[in-house]
C-alpha cells in the first residue's frame, strides 16, 4: 500500500511539473504599440513576417513575438551608425532593412528599387524617414539596390 501511495504521489508530482508548451505568434497591434511606448522607441518602420513583428530603429532591429498567454518576447540586433553609406540588414529573404544616410536624404532621395536574384523587382517611395523594411515572400535574395531622386537620377547603387 505504501508503494502504491508513493507511486501515485510521484506520478501526481511529475504531472504537476509538466508545463504546457508555449505557442508563439505575431503580436497584436496593441502589443506592439505598448512595447514601443513602454520602451520609448523612435520607430522607423515595422512589418509582420511569419509569426513575428519586425521593428526597425536607426541602429537596431527588434523582432517581437507573443505566446498564447499574451506575453511579448523580443530579440534585438544592433549595428554601428554609418553616415557615409546606406546600411542594409538582411539578404532580402524574408526581408531587408534599408537605412538611408543624411547625405542621400538631403540629395533628394525619393525611391528605392530592389532587384531580386529571381529577376523580380520591388520599388518603394522614400518619405523622409531614414529606415525602411521591405518584405519578400519569395525564396530569392536581393541582388541589387538602387536609390533614385525625384527626377529619376540614380543617387546610389549597390550589388549585393
Amino acid at each position: 500500500m505504501k508503494k502504491y501511495l508513493l507511486s501515485l504521489s510521484l506520478i501526481t508530482l511529475l504531472m504537476g511539473c509538466n508545463k504546457p508548451e508555449l505557442i508563439y505568434k505575431a503580436p497584436t497591434n496593441e502589443q506592439i504599440a505598448d512595447y514601443v511606448h513602454s520602451n520609448s522607441l523612435d520607430l522607423e518602420d515595422s512589418i509582420w513576417i511569419n509569426d513575428s513583428a519586425i521593428i526597425l530603429l536607426k541602429n537596431s532591429l527588434i523582432t517581437l513575438y507573443a505566446d498564447q498567454h499574451g506575453k511579448v518576447y523580443d530579440q534585438k540586433t544592433s549595428w554601428g551608425i554609418n553616415s557615409s553609406n546606406p546600411v542594409f540588414v538582411g539578404n532580402g529573404n524574408p526581408f531587408i532593412a534599408v537605412l538611408i544616410n543624411d547625405n542621400l536624404l538631403s540629395s533628394g532621395a525619393d525611391r528605392i528599387l530592389i532587384t531580386y536574384t529571381n529577376g523580380k523587382s520591388y520599388s518603394r517611395g522614400i518619405t523622409g524617414k531614414k529606415g525602411y523594411l521591405i518584405p519578400n515572400a519569395e525564396i530569392s535574395e536581393v541582388n541589387e539596390i538602387i536609390i533614385f531622386d525625384n527626377d529619376g537620377e540614380e543617387l546610389y547603387r549597390k550589388l549585393l
